[in-house]
């Protein structure tokens, strides 16, 4: 079953946190990182995103700030265990949406496990869990959460939500973007146990933060060995995570775009395995069951559709129908199975990926996004999607809330 359970907070301690709150460090750029250090010498993101200072590497710098800021009363830890409920009022490409759930920590299962009860759906890098890595030995604290999707059938948490919002949220922000984040804290044992109880027979689908996710399980299991009085309830069995009802409908599912310099197998895989068709039956092709792809070439776009459904099996022939049927599948075991992923640049809105192909001479490559219907049913499958193969929107920010390990 899986767990999750009220923590103790480390958040700031003023009411309006606009200055101190920032995105999570993989959409971070790094004019938005000295924008952010410019807000508050308390943004988070100094210990999110760090840099070294003296003879500290990065690393240390963010521990030292993070205990200084508690130390300076910045931060406070609370003294009761709490779930800390949180509601983003955010524009989805003109539509105003709302988008609702709470923080607990969950306890860590296997990632690597087909029988665990928490569903990755895409692949990692080494290169950012070793940097995830390093900072949380050293901090000793989830700084940003991941997020999580769990089935809320029976509205419960919609319910209680309705009650929380007689009350003023404890904390305020409003991003660059225009997002409104509120943070409600739910300190009542009665209810907390309530949740806590209603969460034991869920699956826990990780929408974002798999990084994040897979390190905090190596955290663990690194202290596990070392620890003498070993208990499940130790602090890094568990993380900091943001939990949404996979029917909020608040939640949005962008695409990752992808920028690369043109393959050569491209024009030949084209021929062979495409029909295609008019930029502008792009939207109406994304509706359909099996995803088109868009490609941007030499200043011309091209809506690209697989010929034959039955070669999507026969060359992911171990693969579900819902994995087989995903742009981003088709992209990187039809179209261009020979890219590694480090080799693109993601770009999650299509004009900006087209612009920079243009300026760096470069093709754009356009995917509609993946249905939250197909995450799950995917996920359910033990399949693992190519990487940045959704874009959660908005992202849960870092400095919201904070957990020590």
């Amino acid at each position: 079953m899986a767990e999750a359970k009220a923590f103790r907070a480390i958040r700031f301690s003023e009411n309006d946190i606009t200055s101190f709150i920032c995105p999570p460090y993989d959409v971070i750029s790094s004019d938005e990182k000295e924008r952010l250090k410019k807000l508050s010498s308390f943004n988070t993101v100094n210990i999110e995103l760090p840099d070294s200072l003296g003879e500290k590497n990065k690393y240390e710098n963010a521990a030292d700030l993070l205990k200084t800021w508690q130390d300076e009363g910045v931060l406070v830890h609370d003294k009761k265990p709490a779930l800390y409920f949180y509601e983003q009022v955010f524009d989805d490409h003109g539509i105003k949406m709302t988008r609702e759930g709470f923080f607990a920590a969950l306890r860590l299962d296997d990632p690597y496990s087909d029988k665990s009860l928490i569903k990755p759906h895409e692949k990692t890098l080494a290169k950012p869990k070793s940097d995830r890595l390093e900072l949380l030995k050293v901090t000793k604290a989830n700084v940003s959460p991941i997020f999580c999707l769990f089935e809320d059938g029976d509205f419960v948490i919609k319910d209680i939500y309705k009650r929380i919002h007689r009350k003023a949220p404890s904390a305020t922000a409003k991003d660059k973007d225009g997002t409104f984040h509120k943070l409600w804290i739910v300190n009542d044992e009665y209810m907390i146990k309530m949740i806590e109880q209603y969460l034991t027979d869920k699956k826990m689908f990780i929408a974002d933060g798999h990084h994040r996710y897979e390190t905090a399980w190596n955290y663990s299991q690194e202290r596990r060995e070392k620890d003498i009085d070993y208990s499940f309830q130790r602090d890094y069995n568990y993380v900091l995570t943001y939990f949404c009802p996979i029917q909020d409908p608040g939640i949005s599912v962008w695409p990752n775009h992808r920028v690369i310099e043109e393959p050569v197998e491209l024009e030949s895989n084209i021929d062979k395995y495409f029909d295609v068709c008019s930029a502008k039956d792009f939207q109406k092709l994304s509706k359909k069951e099996i995803q088109p792809i868009m490609v941007f070439k030499n200043g011309k776009y091209r809506v690209l559709t697989i010929k034959k459904d039955s070669f999507l099996k026969k060359i992911m022939p171990n693969n579900s129908k819902a994995y087989r049927n995903l742009a981003v599948s088709i992209l990187h075991s039809v179209l261009i199975p020979n890219i590694d992923a480090s080799e693109f640049i993601y770009v999650k809105n299509d004009k900006e990926a087209v612009l920079l192909a243009q300026k760096t001479g470069k093709i754009a490559i356009v995917v509609p996004p993946t249905p939250v219907e197909s995450l799950k049913a995917i996920s359910l499958n033990n399949e693992i999607m190519p990487q940045k193969s959704t874009y959660f929107y908005p992202k849960v920010a870092s400095g919201i809330v904070m957990r020590t390990v």
